[in-house]
């Protein structure tokens, strides 16, 4: 009877225990999905990328060292002291001591440098944290322009999968006309099992369609910092992002956003601070100053009037150097100023060819950009075109006036024309993100209506 009771409360628990399991699954299921504008996925990315966080480190290293660069001129002081001692006396009676010496010391010293090279030790710190900053920047940049992209061609995709099963609802549709045709002894076997075979071939298309739009999600995922089990929604629209006209005011804009613009102007700033370093190391003068105070004194038994009082030294210096070798055209230091110089000579030149490429990739760019939409109004009004001649084609076929190869043709061509539409949209999209990529501006900038 006991055995009998246990197996039951056993069966209980068990049956609690799986209900509340089941209850606890479903809660989450029904909760789970997650819906994501693009905004939202750009937030997910910055805030869980690796790359970002890295940079964010590096920053705040670069930060400390910029908020602590004076700290060469910093003095450096030293501290130290001693206590020594000795005693004497008879091996057999050394407890009576007749003579001992005891003596301590202490001293400290402080020295300080001064050198031109301060100046352009901190310059270098600010310019280090400067440059910290861009890469920060074209990090979260560099990601943002890729989850963008990314989600638009999830977007794409899905699309792309709603097209390809409305075709295949519209092949079904068109077997089960022609089965009950066939049944009515209106439509030959054939037929039939054309149309079967045009119904159940897209049936394999669509599904792998669908895998590998999961696929591509979970890699989605992956990438804004998502656990693989969390169901995601995203939400946008291709003919909305594209439904905008650019301003060709956007290319008479100043270029100095332009992340390889502002890259060089910045090499250029360091590279001049560097100059300016060498020269002062090759024709600047350097001071130092130190100085040093000592103390000492004895704790014998000494009588002799004294001996044990305390002593007090103190010393200093200065000193100035002054190079000279830097003056000589033939040194080390002159040789460097001039090759430094030529650098700096070819880096303004890297800069103003780089000014007029970045302004004819921009131009290139912007009538890319207003062909393309160009060709994006044909492929809709071709949608439009192969809508009529599918419809009037699907009515001429109801009515045997038409076969059914033509039929098949007609819906291809329909559906060919909405994936053409819908990879143009995309294509404009990308280039659009692209130009305010380059521009150094804010996403979404330019095709606002």
């Amino acid at each position: 009877m006991v055995k009998k009771m246990k197996k039951i409360i056993i069966c209980l628990l068990s049956l609690s225990m799986s209900l509340s399991l089941f209850a606890q699954t479903s809660g989450n299921s029904s909760g789970q999905t997650k819906v994501l504008t693009v905004e939202d996925a750009v937030a997910l990315a910055l805030k869980n990328n690796l790359k970002v966080k890295q940079s964010e480190m590096d920053l705040e290293i670069l930060e400390l060292k910029n908020k602590y660069s004076w700290n060469s001129v910093s003095p450096s002081i030293s501290l130290s002291g001693g206590y020594n001692g000795s005693t004497g006396g008879t091996l057999k009676n050394f407890s009576d001591t007749h003579a001992s010496t005891n003596s301590w010391s202490a001293s400290g010293s402080i020295s300080l440098a001064l050198t031109p090279a301060l100046a352009t030790t901190m310059k270098a710190a600010q310019l280090s944290y400067d440059s910290g900053v861009m890469t920060l920047e074209t990090a979260k940049r560099t990601i943002e322009l890729a989850v963008r992209k990314t989600f638009y061609s999830l977007v794409y995709y899905n699309e792309n999968v709603e097209i390809q099963q409305r075709s295949l609802e519209t092949a079904k549709q068109t077997y089960e006309s022609n089965l009950k045709k066939y049944n009515q002894g209106r439509l030959s076997e054939l037929n039939l099992f054309n149309s079967q075979y045009s119904y159940e071939s897209k049936i394999p298309a669509v599904e792998s369609m669908k895998s590998t739009y999961e696929s591509r999600l979970d890699n989605f995922k992956i990438d804004l910092g998502l656990s693989l089990t969390e169901e995601i929604e995203l939400t946008g629209n291709l003919e909305e992002m594209v439904n905008f006209e650019l301003d060709p005011a956007i290319l008479d804009q100043p270029l100095d956003n332009l992340t390889s613009i502002k890259t060089l102007k910045q090499n250029i700033l360091v590279a001049e601070n560097a100059l300016t370093a060498t020269r002062y190391s090759a024709y600047g003068p350097s001071v130092s100053f130190s100085g040093s105070v000592g103390s000492s004194g004895g704790l014998g038994k000494e009588k002799i009037p004294g001996a044990n009082d305390p002593k007090l030294s103190f010393s200093y210096s200065a000193n100035v150097r002054i190079p000279l070798d830097g003056y000589l055209p033939w040194s080390n230091g002159a040789l460097n100023i001039e090759s430094q110089k030529e650098n700096i000579e070819k880096l303004k030149m890297n800069l103003a060819n780089e000014k007029t490429a970045a302004s004819i990739t921009l131009r290139n760019s912007f009538n890319s950009i207003q062909q393309a939409k160009e060709q994006l109004a044909l492929y809709e009004k071709n949608v439009e075109l192969m809508q009529k001649t599918y419809d009037m084609t699907l009515n001429a076929y109801n009515h045997g006036s038409t076969d059914l190869l033509s039929l098949q043709r007609a819906e291809d061509n329909l559906y060919s024309a909405k994936y053409n539409v819908q990879n143009q949209r995309y294509t404009i999209i990308s280039a659009v993100l692209d130009m305010e990529n380059s521009l150094g501006i804010k996403f979404g900038t330019l095709n606002q209506k």
